[in-house]
């Protein structure tokens, strides 16, 4: 059973945001799969590269899609810019730092804890929150450019 259930993602306004969350939320259960997979079998190192390269996969996933985020944020002017962009970078660098120590001391429990508490619960609250209002000022500054 996947970690997100496509269900539990909130949807918004625009569809490029919708996609890459859905994207996050695969990422992040391919994660859990790993994990889940190491904490039985034991971890070797196939599976800590596998791990490792799965990390990499959602920390550029999440840098390129805060990108298109911010993107449509400074094209259509939204107001609260700055307080949106700066969640995106605390995101990316508690991303590097997880990723750091899981180098460093490849700890099943750190990681696993992140993954199924930290990260879905941020995943959704943000979604929920900052990127809801964002995605209606955006389609609604669309609208009235029209």
């Amino acid at each position: 059973m996947p970690l997100i259930e496509a269900s539990q993602i909130p949807s918004v306004a625009l569809d490029f945001m919708n996609d890459d969350h859905a994207e996050a939320a695969s990422q992040i259960n391919n994660l859990d799969a790993l994990l889940n997979q190491a904490t039985q079998e034991g971890l070797n190192e196939s599976l800590k590269t596998a791990i490792s390269d799965e990390l990499q996969h959602i920390y550029q996933h999440s840098e390129e899609h805060f990108a298109r985020e911010e993107a449509e944020m400074v094209r259509t002017g939204f107001p609260a810019y700055g307080c949106h962009k700066g969640e995106h970078e605390r995101v990316l660098q508690e991303l590097q730092q997880i990723a750091s120590l899981w180098q460093q001391e490849a700890d099943l429990n750190m990681l696993s804890d992140y993954v199924k508490r930290g990260l879905p619960e941020w995943l959704g609250n943000h979604i929920a929150t900052m990127d809801t209002v964002t995605a209606m000022f955006v389609t609604r500054f669309d609208l009235s450019a029209a």
